[in-house]
């Protein structure tokens, strides 16, 4: 990599090695996140926060299952799920004070590809407070009080200069990358100067965590439109501080405050006996659509709300900056030790700034749904959107387009397809050897693509016999590979595996955990000693179009990154290599599978 430029374009040649592998400047939900998946790495992180104390604001209070499946990984999800508001969600929506929805979901049960499929509410500022205590295990900590004022970049590291009082004293901490994950208003952007490009809507909020006296039922969300005039009220489970949102009429010069607040509920709801009380947090706000021109500059990236900043219809803001966090953490961790090219760490705004650009564009359009306060739009919510609210099909399509289980890398260049040739194919039906028939490259074509999230699966650790999970095979920080033998394995073909996870997992080390996937109930002779997952009814084969041999490659983060069939050594060694950067120039590009699994 070329020696970068610093932020005043001067180029700042090597002074010694870095105090620090990575420092995270903010510690919000995305900071929190990227720094104890880099603790779990072993990377030596700091985390400046430029706030005195945590902030008790609620603001993202939604936390979507795909979220939930990361905090899984990060060892925090029942932490999360006890804390929050998950099953018997109800909401009542009135239309000029006449109630027209009361709308309970019940929740789902754990599926089998989705462990977490219900939408979580609890306040921000207890989900940060469960990652804070997690780094803390993790052996970091948050450095409270210490706020960035310029950064250096060098040919091998970063020099940030952090204030550590209000005179301005501080220290020059040397780190080996920066990540900003400092909010809206990012200082690390600003250094950078990244474009934040986009728009700002007109219409203005009031925000506020109150406690609220004699709105029943208290297990309820209140949801109030009157026009363009706009009212909410949502509980946290186990607390007596509800956020309460209102649109602030327009021209309204009066600052934010408690008296506001009740004014505008008791005009709203015309609940005159309902009281506000005991804030903790009172905000104004409008809504910004805005993205990041380039999520990296040299050494320093951005993520979170310091590279797009939503409206909050959907619930999607917090949980994007999750998951930034959580595509760079594993990238980052390989570079660090030196396991990968520092190229891997392009594919981070390559990955999620599509991502980002895709959500903003969503959550906009139901922005304009909600608050649009033109005749038009203010008939169709009123008389067409709230009323379809009842409707079970509409709730699953709403709360399942903003869960986040649907996005997929699959334009990435870390995406790779490897299908069947017409050579290998068997045309007679019948299966009498792992070899895929049409009817295998059907399924395989259908299946789970490269890009695609890894679903979760109900398996058998044929090690202990106990039942275990897909999930349990991924958990951790290193990737996986999955090898399936098919509905109609023989001896051969388990050979064939046990070589492959042999070669591979030698030449991975940790960084790579292989385990054979067999349709049935049996442990094979010929894996004895090996990872093997028992899949007695074949569901997890057919949900990843495995009915005859392939191979997936989960990435860490639990997206597939490579799939081939049939299963070879060399397809997962030439992907590693790649990443690796060892042998780039030397790799063949990958077959792109054809819509029935055949190389295009």
């Amino acid at each position: 990599m070329a020696p970068a430029p610093s932020p005043t374009g001067v180029l700042v040649q090597r002074r010694g090695s870095p105090d620090v592998d990575v420092l995270v400047v903010g510690a919000g939900p995305t900071g929190l996140t990227l720094a104890c998946d880099l603790r779990r790495r072993g990377l030596a992180v700091r985390v400046v926060e430029r706030l005195p104390q945590p902030e008790l604001k609620s603001r993202g209070k939604g936390v979507q299952p795909r979220t939930l499946e990361v905090l899984d990984d990060l060892g925090v999800v029942d932490r999360v799920l006890e804390a929050g508001w998950s099953r018997d969600l109800r909401v009542r929506w009135y239309v000029q004070r006449e109630l027209l929805v009361d709308l309970r979901l019940p929740g789902r049960d754990p599926l089998l590809d989705i462990p977490h499929p219900n939408l979580v509410l609890i306040p921000q500022w207890r989900t940060e407070e469960v990652l804070r205590e997690r780094l803390t295990e993790l052996g970091g900590a948050v450095e409270l009080g210490r706020e960035l004022v310029d950064l250096e970049q060098q040919e091998d590291g970063v020099l940030a200069r952090v204030a550590t009082s209000p005179d301005g004293a501080g220290e020059t901490i040397r780190a080996g990358w920066v990540v900003g994950c400092d909010g809206g208003h990012s200082r690390v952007r600003e250094l950078l100067a990244m474009a934040l490009e986009g728009e700002s809507r007109e219409e203005r909020f009031l925000f506020g965590d109150v406690e609220v006296d004699g709105l029943e039922p208290a297990d309820s969300g209140y949801v109030w439109f009157d026009g363009g005039q706009y009212l909410a009220a949502s509980p946290f489970r186990g607390l007596r501080s509800w956020q309460v949102q209102a649109s602030l009429p327009a021209g309204t010069e009066e600052p934010g405050s408690l008296e506001l607040l009740q004014r505008l509920f008791t005009e709203r709801s015309g609940l005159t006996h309902v009281r506000l009380s005991s804030p903790t947090w009172l905000s104004t706000w409008h809504s910004n659509v805005r993205l990041v021109d380039r999520y990296r500059v040299g050494r320093v990236f951005v993520a979170g709300d310091a590279a797009h900043l939503h409206s909050p219809v959907g619930g999607q803001g917090m949980n994007t900056g999750i998951q930034d966090a959580y595509n760079l953490g594993w990238k980052l961790g390989l570079v660090v030790r030196g396991r990968a090219s520092d190229r891997l760490l392009d594919t981070y705004e390559e990955e999620r700034r599509p991502i980002a650009a895709a959500v903003l564009s969503g959550s906009d359009l139901g922005y304009r749904a909600v608050f649009g306060a033109d005749p038009l739009t203010t008939l169709l919510r009123e008389h067409v959107l709230t009323p379809a609210l009842r409707v079970p099909a509409v709730q699953r399509a709403i709360l399942g387009g903003v869960s986040e289980l649907d996005l997929n890398y699959r334009e990435s260049s870390l995406a790779e397809e490897h299908g069947t040739p017409l050579s290998a194919t068997r045309w007679r039906p019948g299966h009498d050897d792992e070899r895929a028939d049409a009817a295998d490259r059907l399924h395989f074509a259908r299946g789970v693509h490269a890009g695609d999230r890894a679903p979760d699966g109900a398996l058998q650790d044929a090690a202990t016999g106990q039942p275990t999970r897909l999930f349990d095979a991924f958990r951790g920080p290193h990737a996986t590979l999955l090898l399936f033998d098919g509905e109609a394995p023989t001896d051969d073909g388990y050979t064939a595996l046990a070589t492959i996870a042999d070669g591979v997992e030698r030449r991975s080390g940790a960084d790579l955990r292989p385990w054979v996937v067999v349709w049935g109930r049996r442990l094979p002779a010929g894996l004895a000693g090996r990872r093997v997952l028992l899949d007695p009814d074949g569901e997890t084969h057919r949900r990843y179009g495995a009915t005859a041999e392939a191979l997936y490659l989960v990435r860490p983060d639990g997206y597939v990154g490579l799939r081939a069939q049939p299963a070879a050594e060399d397809v997962p060694a030439r992907y590693l290599e790649r990443l690796s950067g060892r042998a780039a120039a030397d790799v063949p590009q990958p077959a792109t599978a054809s819509p029935t699994g055949t190389p295009g």
